[in-house]
C-alpha cells in the first residue's frame, strides 16, 4: 500500500459527484504480476469516494522485495468503480491517441483491451476487488503490495 495526497490535472466527476480532486487522498495497491493497480480515494474530510483502476503492463518486482519495483507501464485505459459497484471506463480518448501516436504498440493495446474487458466482467459479478483493498479503510494488512 502507498498513501498520498493527489493533485490530478483534472477533477473526476462521476454521476454529478466530484470523486477525485486536488487534495484528495489515495491509497494505492500494487499486486505482483497483475496488469493493474487500484487506488482507493478519499475526500479531505475522510469520506470514501470509490476506486480507480489503472490498466498496466504486469507489475513486477524481484522476489518478495517490493522496493525492487520495476517502472510501471501505464496502458492509458482506466476504470472508476463507485461504492455501489457501478463503474465507468475512463480515458478511452487518451488510449486511442497513445496508440495512434505510437506511445503504445498494437500488442500492448490488445493486452489493455483484454485486461479492461476482464476487469469489467469481474466488477459486474462483484469478483474483482481483493479483500485487502475493500478493507483498506478498516486498516487492512499488507497483501502482495506496498505498506503505507
Amino acid at each position: 500500500m502507498l498513501s498520498h495526497l493527489v493533485h490530478p490535472k483534472n477533477t473526476l466527476v462521476y454521476r454529478g459527484e466530484e470523486v477525485i480532486a486536488d487534495g484528495y487522498r489515495a491509497i494505492w495497491f500494487l499486486f505482483k504480476d497483475q496488469p493493474y493497480d487500484i487506488g482507493r480515494f478519499y475526500r479531505p474530510d475522510g469520506s470514501w469516494t470509490g476506486y480507480y483502476v489503472d490498466v498496466l503492463a504486469p507489475v513486477r518486482w524481484q522476489g518478495a522485495e517490493a522496493e525492487t519495483l520495476e517502472p510501471l507501464v501505464d496502458l492509458f485505459l482506466d476504470l472508476w468503480i463507485a461504492p455501489d459497484g457501478s463503474y465507468e471506463v475512463l480515458d478511452e480518448d487518451e488510449f486511442e491517441e497513445a496508440l495512434r501516436l505510437g506511445h503504445i504498440t498494437d500488442v500492448q493495446a490488445e493486452h489493455a483491451r483484454r485486461v479492461l474487458h476482464d476487469i469489467v466482467d469481474r466488477v459486474q459479478t462483484a469478483d474483482f476487488l481483493p479483500d485487502v483493498v475493500t478493507r483498506a479503510g478498516a486498516g487492512a494488512e499488507q497483501h502482495n503490495g506496498f505498506r503505507v
